[in-house]
């Protein structure tokens, strides 16, 4: 038997075990990654974050600017009115003057102790001298009578200079605010859109760190934060949709009981009315029974004539016409996508007041170009009772209506219309895709 030689095997080579510190090094190094990735994703999710309160304190400092110049501009009619009563008072101090001055000389040149002598020595004698006398006197009555009314219009002569002088007092304040308001906007602008270009640059490097992290490209690392992006969109869409379906629910649940309330009122007038013609004929009838002779036939009720149909888009009060609201909106519409800029009102750029000051102009409305002074202006509503055409606001201080800072139109459905900042141009929104508003009027 042949035997046959079996090569002998090598010895296996010991396993690679690292050491529980390697292993711990090895933890820390992929829970520092997630950390670093964690912390980049949130530093990119607050720069947009960062970017809307950027647009929030622009706005603000936009609608500050119209304040100021709102101010001004009553201050500068204010001061107008107080020169002109002041110029008034002083002519009529000045003719006062004058008159006093002819009533002097003439009591100078009839005076005189020869004078009163002469009335003696006339043929008429003493009648003469007592008819002089009387007419002394109403001449003194009268110079009196001037002297006091001169003496009261110095007074309000002077309380007008001096109510000029504070007005043209009040102009310069205001000038000097405005100035201001305007560095201030300017300010907040520039501080915009350099922090718009910042944050690019830096999300652009923060994406390629978190490429670097997880082993991948920029494009993908890229892809993936602008569908994070998207979610976070979506989901402020939804919760958005959610608010304005439930808005929508309770303006048509209080229209409706609003409708029921209006039928049952006619329905209540109409059985009175029913039951006082009842009345009526039923007591013809029985003072005709009582003198022997037929009843009078109950008179056809006249036809009633339609009444015309008035519009009263700008009563400061009830429910805005159709026809005016539905102009206020077309208006607005009609600027869907022109850029927003701040102190802007048209034709071709907008601020927030802006858009809303004229779209009401076209209904016939006059409002001022700035949100605080527009629901100073309007009849103020509650949440539920918007309808379309209405102006909602937002404030700093949803307890100080002196704080609004954004105003933007109702068009029904929990939906708006508005010019909301820099960046971001005419456009329509749900009523909640940003902040909750605040306060709500009718023009």
């Amino acid at each position: 038997m042949a035997l046959t030689t079996v090569p002998a095997q090598a010895d296996p080579r010991p396993p690679v075990i690292p050491s529980q510190s390697q292993v711990d090094a090895a933890k820390k190094a992929a829970a520092d990654k997630a950390a670093q990735v964690a912390a980049i994703e949130q530093r990119l999710a607050g720069a947009n974050a960062r970017l809307e309160q950027l647009g929030r304190e622009t706005g603000i400092a936009a609608e500050k600017y119209n304040g100021a110049l709102y101010r001004l501009q009553k201050a500068k009619t204010e001061a107008a009115a107080a020169a002109a009563r002041a110029k008034k008072a002083a002519q009529t101090l000045a003719d006062q003057r004058r008159q006093i001055g002819r009533f002097a000389a003439a009591s100078y040149q009839g005076g005189g102790d020869v004078a009163q002598l002469a009335p003696l020595l006339s043929a008429d004698g003493p009648q003469a001298l007592l008819d002089s006398a009387g007419a002394a006197r109403s001449v003194s009555q009268a110079m009196q009578g001037s002297y006091l009314r001169f003496t009261a219009t110095q007074v309000v002569s002077n309380a007008f200079k001096v109510q000029a002088d504070q007005a043209v007092t009040k102009v310069q304040a205001a000038t000097d605010e405005a100035a201001a308001a305007k560095k201030a906007a300017e300010a907040a602008e520039a501080n915009q859109a350099s922090a718009v270009a910042a944050i690019g640059a830096e999300r652009k490097q923060q994406i390629g760190l978190l490429a670097s992290l997880r082993n991948t490209s920029y494009q993908v690392a890229d892809q993936r934060q602008r569908g994070l992006e998207e979610l976070a969109r979506q989901r402020a869409a939804a919760l958005a949709a959610k608010k304005a379906e439930e808005l929508r629910r309770r303006i048509a649940a209080k229209e409706a009981a609003e409708r029921a309330q209006a039928a049952a009122a006619r329905a209540e007038a109409a059985a009175a009315a029913a039951a006082a013609q009842a009345r009526k004929e039923r007591e013809e009838r029985e003072e005709a029974a009582r003198r022997g002779t037929n009843p009078p036939k109950p008179p056809k009720p006249p036809k009633k004539k339609p009444k015309p149909k008035i519009e009263r888009p700008g009563n400061g009060g009830g429910t805005p016409s159709r026809r005016g609201a539905g102009a206020a909106i077309a208006f607005a519409l009609s600027q869907l996508g022109e850029p927003y800029v701040w102190a802007a009102a048209g034709p071709d750029a907008w601020d927030c007041s802006g858009l809303t000051m004229k779209a009401w102009k076209k209904a016939g409305v006059d409002l001022p170009h700035y949100s605080v002074a527009q629901y100073e202006q309007v009849r103020h509503i509650s949440e539920d009772e918007l309808r379309p055409g209405d102006l909602i606001f937002w404030a700093e201080n949803a307890d100080d209506p002196g704080t609004i800072f954004h105003v933007a139109m109702y068009l029904g459905g929990g939906r708006m219309v508005h010019a909301p900042r820099t960046g971001r141009p005419v456009t329509v929104d749900s009523v909640y895709y940003w902040e909750d508003p605040d306060f709500f009027g009718r023009p």
